[in-house]
């Protein structure tokens, strides 16, 4: 049940469902991120033969999770399907998103080099 967004990365989290493989274990990957890297997380799963299940937890507000990206609810039926776009297949909704920032942190500033 590795967490694909603390294990490494989606590289690292392929190479240890490929691991799990070789020894006839399923990967059930555990979330706790966005849509954008629950996407990225149904990604990697679609990728691995011995995917069972992918676990996520996040913000339960329907709306605040529906509108963090543009294409809106990336759950249908309790399913992902994946897109067929460049890069993980959906784009942030920065108003959307800005909703669930905690305050007086950071937004992709540009880092003061003067």
């Amino acid at each position: 049940m590795p967490d694909f967004q603390k294990c490494g990365g989606l590289l690292e989290a392929r190479k240890i469902a490929d691991m799990a493989h070789a020894y006839y274990v399923p990967v059930a990957p555990h979330a706790v991120t966005s849509p954008i890297g629950m996407m990225a997380s149904a990604h990697v799963c679609a990728a691995i033969p011995n995917f069972l299940v992918q676990e996520w937890h996040w913000i339960d507000e329907p709306d605040l999770r529906r509108n963090w990206v543009k294409e809106g609810e990336i759950i249908q039926k309790g399913f992902i399907t994946i897109p067929e776009r460049p890069g993980v297949g959906v784009e942030i909704n920065e108003e959307g998103a800005r909703k669930a920032q905690v305050p007086g942190t950071p937004w992709f500033e540009p880092m003061n080099r003067g």
